[in-house]
């Protein structure tokens, strides 16, 4: 398995909320933002990280949003899902064709959710 960090997301559960967060970052921090956080997603540019802002997930059951999405790259979800599912990992969303690659959730502790992600 070789699994890079690509980007940190953050969760809300409403437009409201994930553009109050963009405004921080914008109006107090001076960061760049792409995109329109009062629209569902936006990224902010924090030097060589990115930082998502959603108001979800692909993933229905598991709970409710708010938290932390880690978005990591793989060279295969696929069987890094299996090697995952294998130390007991619990998988939120097996992996699926996307329009950018093949995704896949992973369900960690504390509202954690790990995102692979393999580019087409």
């Amino acid at each position: 398995m070789n699994l890079r960090l690509d980007h940190l997301g953050l969760l809300t559960d409403s437009r409201a909320k994930n553009q109050e967060i963009a405004d921080f970052f914008t109006g107090v921090l001076g960061l760049e933002i792409c995109g329109d956080a009062g629209d569902g997603y936006a990224e902010v540019k924090a030097g060589a990280m990115t930082i998502a802002l959603h108001t979800g997930a692909m993933v229905d059951d598991f709970g409710a949003h708010g938290g932390t999405l880690l978005h990591f790259s793989s060279d295969d979800v696929r069987a890094d899902v299996e090697e995952i599912r294998g130390r007991g990992g619990k998988i939120a969303l097996e992996p699926t064709d996307a329009a950018w690659g093949t995704i896949a959730y992973i369900a960690g502790p504390q509202g954690v959710l790990v995102e692979l992600c393999s580019a087409n």
